[in-house]
């Protein structure tokens, strides 16, 4: 009994402990690898939002390596049932709470500001971006964070406070040969 009771309890902590995110998901259009002037169409998906301690999602932050220039969103991420608002596009936003936050879409509840959206998703949202002109294999990472309104400071119950990035792409610029003719020397 002793045992069933603690494998019970095992389980039970390490679902409260668990992420709020799952079944994430991206492609990109081309595929890499990249050189300078390539231009990449991101497609991210995150199936399902559970928030604990009711924390709701609020914002989906784009981390780029430095090889990336030019980033444009295309495609907004939905609100299936959710929160009266809207995702925005922003670069840059300190919220209230004093967290940083950008660039990405981020939620702006129109019932409580501050607050996420209760949607569980699925959220499916697309970006742009461009190989920077360089003459070295700079950094083309791609990653995303998906932050509550525990994180933003707008919910003080923590829950999925510490969900980690999302990798979606790893590599460097690749550098064409360069061709030089040959030179006669008369």
């Amino acid at each position: 009994m002793r045992k069933v009771l603690f494998i019970l309890f095992l389980l039970i902590g390490l679902t409260a402990s668990s992420q709020c995110i799952s079944n994430q998901s991206f492609t990109l259009t081309p595929v890499g690898p990249y050189q300078p002037g390539d231009v990449v169409t991101v497609d991210y998906t995150l199936g399902d939002f559970t928030g604990i301690n009711i924390n709701w999602i609020h914002a989906f932050q784009i981390n780029l390596g430095a090889g990336w220039i030019n980033l444009v969103p295309l495609l907004t991420p939905g609100n299936p049932f959710g929160s009266a608002g809207f995702w925005m596009w922003d670069l840059q936003n300190t919220y209230p709470s004093g967290f940083n936050f950008g660039p990405g879409w981020r939620f702006v509840n129109s019932g409580t500001v501050g607050w996420g959206t209760s949607s569980n998703g699925p959220f499916i949202m697309r970006f742009q971006i461009t190989v920077a002109p360089t003459c070295t294999p700079d950094n083309l990472s791609i990653s995303m964070n998906v932050f509550d309104d525990c994180t933003t400071g707008g919910w003080s119950n923590g829950g999925c406070c510490n969900d980690p990035s999302y990798n979606i792409y790893n590599g460097v610029v690749q550098l064409p040969p360069i061709i030089t003719s040959n030179i006669n020397h008369f």
